[in-house]
């Protein structure tokens, strides 16, 4: 198997200022490529630690992927850490010095500074790897077998080196010297709990043959990871396959995707493809779920808006919600969330509405309605109904599962499943 270890660079990551979300996703971009991921490593911004985590995984691993301490500013020692590991020396690069200028001149800047020509001085035993949306490129050595490679720690700049330059070398690697390869697919499903799902899916032992089938709740839904380790990347494919068919076959209407696709994005594809619209009305949630259309690049197409109406007042004054209602029913009602969701669609002439209302916490609750209560709306050009669901009480996930669960009823929807 081509092993991989993946080393963070920098003293915000150590102390915990920022989460390294590098690690995570480049670790399973590893794993989908087929190469095993064998060791995360955070080091401080200190030569000695980087040359120290270095040279121990590289004897650790085939390929050790290095994340932060490239750009302009004196703190940025992973450059002239690595040229003294290498014992090599910084030349100037006039392709990367181009690379620079193409960067500036995009964005309306004829002159680069000093400082960032500096970036054109790289060792000369590296490989410069192209980055498209920074000036620090990506440098890849060569050594004793192994490779090394560094990129920035901006994680829009790493992403796009390793899936320019990376993920298609490491699969080439497993390909052309036939490793055994370690692989994983990830099914996301929605609306079926772990324990109906497992039922639904008793008998899959038959088709695993050796593969690993793991059930990976959360309260967004339950991932189903199938992974495939020590065979042929060929044959592993193969394998995996046959026990997505076995999956699909059983619960194929709970599944929205495969990946890190989002319930959203499902749903905003349904949407486009029928060429219907939606528009939200949410109180707790405070505008989340419109939120995670926004996140959608093109959701313009089939979300047209929402209204967060926090307050009692601005439900009844851009809503419409008649006092009457929240006088007799209260804010948290499931008369409240029917109004919320008929008059959002009305308001933006959608094809559907979708309301969230509800007590999120931690204060806030009553002994007929305790924090966790939440009642969620779904308005369609035929009926408008509403859900009662009752969270736990934690504010922040209350306020995710509502997205979540409000999600997922129109998915139901969209699919024609029982909601």
């Amino acid at each position: 198997m081509l092993s991989v270890s993946i080393l963070t660079i920098g003293d915000e990551i150590l102390i915990g200022q920022i989460i390294n979300t590098n690690a995570s996703w480049i670790a399973q971009k590893c794993l989908e490529v087929g190469a095993t991921v064998v060791e995360h490593r955070v080091v401080g911004d200190s030569q000695n630690e980087i040359i120290d985590g270095v040279d121990d995984l590289l004897k650790k691993s085939d390929v050790v992927l290095i994340t932060g301490g490239l750009g302009p500013t004196s703190d940025d020692l992973t450059k002239p850490t690595l040229a003294k590991y290498f014992q090599d020396t910084l030349i100037f690069n006039e392709e990367v010095l181009e690379w620079i200028k193409e960067f500036y001149k995009k964005r309306g800047i004829n002159e680069v500074s000093e400082r960032n020509r500096n970036l054109a001085n790289l060792p000369s035993k590296c490989k410069p790897l192209k980055n498209e949306f920074g000036t620090a490129p990506g440098m890849l050595f060569e050594h004793n077998g192994k490779i090394l490679v560094s990129m920035p720690g901006v994680p829009k700049e790493m992403k796009f080196i390793m899936e320019t330059h990376i993920l298609p070398l490491l699969k080439s690697k497993i390909v052309s010297e036939k490793k055994e390869a370690h692989i994983f697919v990830t099914l996301q499903t929605c609306g079926i709990p772990e324990s109906v799902l497992a039922d639904k899916l008793s008998g899959v032992e038959s088709v695993l043959n050796g593969l690993n089938l793991a059930f990976l709740p959360s309260y967004k839904g339950v991932r189903l990871r199938i992974e495939a380790k020590g065979l042929p990347i060929d044959l592993a494919e193969h394998q995996i396959e046959q026990v997505k068919s076995f999956i699909y076959s059983k619960v194929g209407d709970y599944v929205y995707g495969e990946g890190e696709v989002t319930l959203a994005e499902t749903v905003g594809k349904m949407l486009e493809e029928r060429g219907e619209t939606v528009a939200v009305a949410e109180s707790c949630t405070g505008g989340l779920l419109g939120g995670e259309f926004t996140k959608i690049s093109g959701s313009s197409k089939y979300f047209l808006g929402g209204i967060i109406a926090y307050s009692n007042e601005i439900k009844s004054v851009h809503l419409g919600i008649s006092t009457e209602t929240l006088s007799k029913y209260g804010a948290v009602s499931q008369e409240t969330a029917i109004e919320m969701a008929y008059n959002v669609r009305k308001k933006f002439n959608s094809t559907y509405g979708i309301s969230i209302t509800g007590i999120a916490g931690p204060t806030g609750g009553t002994p007929k309605k305790p924090v966790g209560t939440v009642w969620i709306g779904l308005s369609t050009p035929n009926e408008t109904f509403a859900k009662l669901h009752q969270f736990g009480g934690d504010r922040e996930i209350n306020r995710e599962r509502s997205v979540a669960s409000a999600l997922t009823m129109l998915f139901f929807l969209l699919k024609g499943l029982e909601l």
